[in-house]
């Protein structure tokens, strides 16, 4: 039975998560309308390690500029312990606060 600190973690990182999913724009959720349904499919079964992965490859392919939804997945990644998937997005978030 997971315990009362993991129940939260998974609840700031779902949170982290449906953060980034909603700043997606309306092109970008008509694009990968698809995979969008499978990411809600992987929340409700408590996968967000994969949920965080196809959120990302959308992300990278079609809003590689939108720091707010970098942000959010970067900090779903660290909540995770997902460090090294955090760091490339910290490494674009501030090149993009460079230009």
């Amino acid at each position: 039975m997971p315990t009362a600190e993991l129940l939260k973690s998974r609840e700031v990182t779902e949170n982290h998560l449906r953060v980034a999913r909603s700043l997606l724009l309306p092109e970008v959720v008509a694009l990968h309308a698809q995979s969008l349904s499978q990411f809600a499919e992987f929340l409700d079964h408590n996968e967000l390690g994969l949920a965080f992965d196809w959120l990302d490859s959308i992300a990278r392919e079609s809003q590689w500029s939108s720091i707010s939804l970098l942000a959010s997945l970067e900090l779903a990644a660290l909540n995770m312990g997902r460090d090294d998937d955090a760091r490339p997005l910290r490494i674009r978030i501030n090149e993009l606060a460079d230009q």
